[in-house]
């Protein structure tokens, strides 16, 4: 870690959110009403690398695409010294080798007043969490159930059952897929509700600079060709199933972006048009600070700093 300023990047891994259901790519409901107001809010086009859960968390984690066995992100961070949090509603991850890993039942006993059915019990606390931090590099890293089916009727409190009627799971939706459709667009209603408030929280630690990134792990299919859910192999997937939304925030200051190239080769020094989700491994090391021989400039986000 090549700096002592106090910086936070707070990892949202998205489940099963597709690119086709959000307001901010085009969508035509308005299912991310403050997110599309937020300001300092960039969208990346973006594709996952798998279309299910065990492979996709893990490539979101890992500096590459491999057969080979990498340290991932959060044990990485954790052994070159920054405070290193995993937060867990959902299953499937690789090995997680830190001291701080909390599911949404131990969550549930620390936070009482807060329902561990839904996914706001993984954003319980978490500005004093940051602040009672001894050290000055925090990673928190919270592995959502947002929008899993087959039952997405259940993902969310009833308060966000914007779009009705709805259907209870995949099996109802099969007969009608409008219906369907507006339980999973609740879904993306409700993580919309959370990563916003989450950037307000962030925004009002003006102590620290911070970050909060935003990748599904895959995308969904939603009855498109009569196909429900996710996990067909890539090669026969629709796009649905593997474009994904990547939204990043940070406070004033912190990190330029690259230019976005027109074109999907780019030089190191820009972004190629659509990125996938090694590029969240070598970004976090930058905001992060930690210099590395694991880190690669091409595949971040950011403008080169000085920890090379």
């Amino acid at each position: 870690i090549t700096d002592e300023e106090k910086a936070v990047v707070v990892l949202v891994i998205g489940e099963s959110a597709r690119k086709a259901n959000f307001q901010l790519y085009g969508y035509g409901r308005e299912n991310n009403p403050l997110l599309s107001k937020t300001e300092r809010l960039k969208v990346f086009e973006a594709t996952s690398c798998a279309t299910f859960t065990t492979a996709g968390t893990k490539a979101i984690l890992e500096p590459q695409d491999s057969g080979d066995l990498y340290e991932l992100l959060p044990n990485y961070a954790f052994r070159m010294g920054a405070d290193v949090s995993w937060r867990t509603s959902n299953w499937g991850e690789p090995p997680i080798h830190i001291d701080e890993y909390l599911t949404d039942d131990e969550l549930g006993e620390m936070y009482p007043d807060e329902d561990e059915k839904y996914d706001a019990i993984l954003f319980c606390g978490l500005r004093e969490r940051i602040e009672s931090s001894p050290k000055h590099k925090v990673l928190i890293v919270l592995h959502t159930s947002m929008s899993h089916g087959p039952n997405y009727a259940d993902k969310y409190p009833k308060a966000f059952e914007f779009y009705k009627p709805v259907a209870k799971n995949v099996e109802e939706g099969e007969k009608n897929v409008g219906l369907l459709i507006n339980a999973y667009d609740n879904t993306i209603r409700y993580t919309d509700f959370l990563l916003s408030g989450l950037i307000d929280t962030l925004r009002a630690m003006t102590d620290w600079k911070s970050a909060m990134i935003f990748i599904s792990d895959h995308g969904e299919s939603l009855g498109e060709n009569k196909v429900f859910m996710h996990g067909l192999p890539m090669r026969l997937a629709p796009k649905v199933q593997y474009e994904i939304p990547f939204l990043v925030w940070t406070s004033d200051g912190f990190r330029e972006y690259k230019p976005t190239s027109d074109q999907q080769s780019a030089s190191e020094g820009e972004l190629p048009k659509v990125l996938e989700q090694h590029y969240i491994f070598h970004s976090v090391l930058n905001l992060l600070s930690i210099q590395s021989p694991a880190y690669n400039q091409a595949y971040d986000i950011f403008k080169d700093t000085n920890h090379k």
